[in-house]
């Protein structure tokens, strides 16, 4: 009888804090953003020293973008799809490299070099993604366990404070369009149309099929890079989950 008495309170102190946060009960805690502008660059590895860029993020792109609202240790946000809401455009990008790839004598001299990319130009994503919980590894009686940090399902928590730091344009750094120089001039919930009053939706006209698209580079702090082979996108939709996307959630 107490054990019951227990459980019950334990499910009215849940149901309170949900109410309060406004945290809905889902199997699945979908989180969405808007991403704007005037330039991008996703660079493609095999174009070496003059790069050129994807026409889409790529998911770790993505997740930058999300991690920089919201991120924990033990909880984080995976992409699912992007939508492309406006036409593809490149042109040629210059600036001038004083990194570490430069050759010796120009580190020695303080010399830079110009670098030439090309760029994609104007681009506006709406990009999806789920929250989703990593398994601490314990040790069990006869093997290694995996569970819950705590033993709670921190999602609806990640979920609330996504959404409310989004709203509010918070962010633990300033997130970027690839590069670091490329700073959205629009970061933030769906609109339905922009500041000139074109329309945010998926672009129909875009279909094209990416023959190798890098999908991550490190893994576990190692550098791992990735490849997802022959990548579709299909009515301005790509899913990073599928290699041709679902008709169902082109337009969810």
């Amino acid at each position: 009888m107490l054990s019951t008495v227990a459980a019950d309170a334990t499910v009215a102190a849940d149901a309170a804090v949900r109410k309060r946060y406004r945290v809905p009960q889902m199997s699945h805690y979908s989180v969405q953003i808007e991403v704007v502008g005037p330039l991008a660059m996703f660079a493609r590895p095999d174009t070496g020293a003059t790069p050129i860029s994807y026409p889409v993020p790529t998911w770790s792109a993505a997740k930058g973008m999300f991690d920089a609202v919201a991120w924990r240790p033990h909880v984080y946000i995976h992409p699912t799809r992007v939508e492309i809401c406006r036409p593809i455009r490149y042109e040629r990008y210059v600036t001038n490299y004083g990194g570490p790839l430069r050759k010796r004598d120009q580190i020695t001299n303080n010399n830079n070099y110009q670098l030439q990319a090309t760029v994609l130009v104007d681009v506006c994503y709406r990009i999806f993604g789920e929250v989703r919980q990593k398994k601490t590894s314990t040790r069990g009686k006869d093997c290694a366990q995996a569970r819950n940090r705590r033993g709670r399902d921190w999602q609806p928590q990640m979920w609330e404070l996504f959404q409310r730091r989004l709203m509010r344009g918070q962010t633990y750094y300033t997130p970027c369009l690839g590069w670091k120089e490329f700073v959205p001039s629009y970061f933030g919930p769906f609109r339905e149309s922009d500041e000139l009053g074109r329309r945010t939706a998926p672009d129909p006209t875009i279909n094209v099929v990416i023959p190798s698209l890098l999908h991550s580079m490190w893994e576990h702090r190692q550098l791992k890079p990735v490849f997802k082979q022959d990548w579709h996108i299909v009515n301005g939709v790509m899913s990073y989950e599928y290699s041709v996307p679902h008709e169902g959630v082109q337009h969810a």
